[in-house]
């Protein structure tokens, strides 16, 4: 912790780019209130469901972000990091080789993986004994309130407020219903997997068993968000692969995006997962035929690639730090470029 405490800061949504953009902070010096909604519940609104980092694979590309890693457990203690190598079905060449030198590339580039099970489990601790305060609680509203912001909470419990100088806006899929003005690059997809608690037998599950991230050659899923601007309709993709998750596996991802910013209801759960299982099936009918649970999120995501980090226009004192891409490489080390930003930017720095 920096020796000089600085002004009170909001940080808004309790997932991977909110916790550890309050550790950032918590390390400057910030008095730090993190502001986490309930338990993800799928009778909840949109922007109250939980975030993505629970269905995440966890991936970590290159040795930047495996040291970020490292440097983060080496100050808050285990949060998940994991050896892992990465396993691509789809390319031609790479599919003549045995499984195990599929994967050495990956082991020279310094893949790595983040267990979200374990990150999740260890993240409340971490944060008590940085020093942030951790709230329960939807936010409701954000205004301004001449030099700081006032952030209207429900707790379950009943209404609320909460005043402080500067909010950071890390809610993901929630963060236009609480300032509209952000960038319409901002948008939202709904992304679904199948959760199982065991790792099966079979030749796919068996790669997870080693520790290995299955993933293929070429993602879609970027390509359909790169093209969110101009959607006239919604359309979906299935990208097929699967991940070690705490004792079991996190299988494949079906992909929803819509037309405009906003991410509308939850698509029929029924239909996504059979659309989720028929990309499966191209990959191995017996992943397709896995009796895992589906479970489907909002995500943040940002057309072109870049994520929203940093002040927000016309809005003093509110910050973006959402809509990440490859989010487990990229956020440890912008969390502490916008805790460096932030700090720089008080007077009494």
């Amino acid at each position: 912790m920096g020796a000089a405490v600085l002004p009170p800061v909001a940080v808004v949504g309790g997932g991977l780019a909110g916790s550890l953009a309050a550790l950032a902070l918590a390390h400057r010096g910030f008095a730090v209130t993190l502001l986490a909604p309930p338990a993800a519940a799928e009778e909840r609104e949109p922007a109250e469901l939980g975030t993505a980092t629970a269905l995440s694979y966890g991936a970590l590309a290159g040795p930047a972000s495996w040291q970020a890693w490292l440097e983060l457990e080496a100050v808050h203690g285990p949060l998940g990091l994991r050896p892992a190598t990465l396993l691509r079905h789809g390319d031609p060449w790479l599919n003549r080789l045995p499984a195990g030198l599929q994967a050495w590339p990956s082991r020279l580039l310094g893949f790595g993986r983040v267990d979200p099970a374990v990150l999740l489990a260890e993240l409340p601790a971490a944060l008590e004994a940085a020093g942030v305060r951790r709230e329960t609680a939807v936010v409701r509203a954000l205004e301004p309130r001449g030099r700081g912001w006032r952030l209207g909470l429900d707790s379950g419990d009943g209404a609320s407020a909460l005043e402080v100088d500067q909010v950071v806006l890390a809610a993901g899929a929630g963060s236009r219903a609480l300032w509209p003005g952000l960038p319409d690059r901002l948008r939202v997809s709904w992304a679904g997997v199948l959760t199982l608690p065991q790792v099966p037998p079979g030749p796919w599950p068996a790669q997870a068993r080693r520790g290995r991230v299955v993933q293929p050659f070429h993602w879609q899923r970027p390509l359909l968000e790169g093209r969110a601007l101009s959607l006239e309709g919604e359309e979906w993709i299935v990208d097929a692969g699967l991940a070690p998750r705490d004792e079991g596996l996190v299988v494949g991802q079906v992909t929803l995006v819509r037309p405009g910013a906003a991410s509308g209801p939850p698509p029929d759960p029924a239909a996504m997962e059979e659309r989720l299982r028929a990309g499966l099936r191209s990959l191995d009918p017996a992943l397709a035929a896995l009796a895992g649970s589906y479970r489907q999120v909002p995500v943040a995501f940002s057309v072109g690639g870049e994520p929203l980090v940093g002040p927000v226009a016309g809005a003093p004192g509110l910050w973006a730090f959402t809509g990440f891409s490859a989010a487990f490489s990229r956020v440890p080390l912008a969390a502490r470029q916008l805790a460096a930003a932030m700090a720089a930017g008080h007077s009494g720095c």
